[in-house]
């Protein structure tokens, strides 16, 4: 296998964790007796973990080089989502997923940089592409998985079951010779200050935040919607929400095409208005098979408009492209962790259908101003 097969591989099990919670929290709500806004705290924890982490990665791959900082991080991952799966209190819940977070964060961002590094920007859509399609897959069978174990035996397996194949995929990375990396000490003396400087740096961590806000705070209550709803147990649920990575796949798969036919300024605006019309067609009491169809939508603009931002952000600043590719899944994560959050309030009041709105509107507006570069 080649190095990017198997950094894919385990990039994939890392999504696969990434959304894990979306499916199960139902589940897991009514096991530790808690609010769905109180455990999704847990989705928080991981979030704030993941997104703050970024800083450290960064400069630290562009030092000791990316598959070397991957495989640490890979093994360390199967513990803390080992962790999760004994947690028995809320707060136990949340501080495993913390340290889950912890060392999720270094994966999926570092393999953007080796793509970075290895890829030329000519040819980079089409790898980030196909990397953002392994990535959907994963989560789309993480839904149905996590759906799947845990309706028939529990969540904690589910955890259990995530943690044993991160192990294979991080081992293999050991078999992989790193060549000595130039310009590492160029790479060091750029300041954060340095890359923030820059206007369209700015521009694209802006529109990073904002995704993130809407992306990932919106998502994190579909499950619970879906629940509710439609009165589906665990298995129902997570088969449901995986349609959200059918369209995310499909989104992976078709962006390189999308790009060359829609420009690089096309994709992000068709991509923010697909997911204002997705979100708000989750408002009425649809059927649930519509509901499905609307899932698969937010899906596939969500593909568009992130894998736009990433292709972007992967050459910010190319002397020192791990640490300036760093600060954009610091300002998905940090925008997620503040919608999963501030969207939880409005779920827990009973205002699902105004936190749907917000995430319709604010998405049509991030599109248009990616659109702008």
């Amino acid at each position: 296998m080649t190095p990017l097969t198997r950094l894919f591989a385990l990039a994939g099990l890392t999504s696969l964790d990434t959304r894990i919670m979306v499916p199960v929290l139902p589940a897991i709500t009514a096991s530790l007796g808690v609010s769905p806004g109180e455990a999704a705290w847990a989705v928080t924890a991981y979030t704030v973990a993941y997104g703050a982490m970024q800083i450290v990665y960064g400069p630290l791959s562009d030092r000791l080089g990316r598959i070397r900082v991957i495989r640490a991080t890979g093994l360390l991952f199967a513990v803390g989502t080992t962790l999760s799966a004994f947690a028995t209190s809320t707060w136990g819940l949340v501080g495993a997923r913390l340290a889950t977070g912890i060392f999720a964060a270094a994966t999926i961002p570092t393999t953007f940089a080796y793509i970075g590094d290895t890829v030329p920007y000519a040819a980079r859509p089409k790898v980030i592409g196909r990397f953002n399609a392994v990535m959907s897959t994963a989560q789309a069978l993480s839904a149905a998985l996590a759906g799947a174990l845990t309706h028939v035996v529990s969540w904690r397996l589910m955890f259990g079951t995530y943690a044993a194949l991160a192990v294979l995929p991080s081992l293999s990375l050991f078999g992989i010779r790193e060549a000595p990396r130039a310009g590492d000490a160029a790479a060091e003396r750029v300041s954060y200050a340095t890359i923030f400087a820059q206007a369209r740096a700015r521009r694209v961590y802006l529109a990073a935040c904002l995704e993130g806000f809407f992306v990932w705070g919106g998502t994190t209550y579909l499950g619970v919607l879906a629940s509710g709803r439609f009165g589906f147990n665990d298995l129902q649920v997570g088969l449901l929400i995986a349609c959200y990575g059918v369209g995310t796949v499909a989104g992976g798969f078709s962006f390189a095409r999308a790009a060359t036919i829609l420009g690089d300024r096309g994709v992000p605006a068709r991509g923010g208005l697909l997911l204002g019309a997705a979100w708000l067609a989750l408002i009425p009491a649809l059927p649930w098979p519509l509901f499905g169809v609307a899932l698969v939508a937010l899906g596939l603009g969500f593909a568009w408009l992130h894998a736009t931002l990433q292709t972007r952000a992967t050459e910010l600043f190319p002397a020192a492209r791990a640490k300036a590719f760093s600060l954009f899944p610091l300002s998905v994560f940090f925008g997620g962790a503040t919608g999963t959050a501030a969207l939880g309030q409005l779920v827990d009041a009973g205002l699902m259908e105004l936190a749907l709105a917000i995430c319709a509107l604010g998405l049509a507006g991030v599109g248009q101003y990616a659109a702008r570069r």
